[in-house]
């Protein structure tokens, strides 16, 4: 992850929730708190709160949270 002129990407990344907004149809991320099943794999966001950069990954049902 890393925006090349960021020095921040590596310490202020959060996951986010992609969701589609029904007004305007626009991919948003919502940075607070996720709750995810555990059923199944999801692409999740992960955010640079500094620079806005974006990386996505794949959360598997199996992956432990930290």
């Amino acid at each position: 992850m890393g925006n090349n002129n960021c020095s921040d990407c590596k310490e202020k990344t959060v996951e986010g929730r992609a969701y589609v907004d029904p007004e305007t149809g626009y991919l948003c991320v919502d940075l607070s708190k996720q709750d995810y099943p555990t059923d199944q794999d999801i692409l999740v966001p992960y955010v640079c709160t500094t620079c806005g950069d974006t990386t996505w990954k794949t959360k598997s049902k199996t992956e432990k949270d930290n």
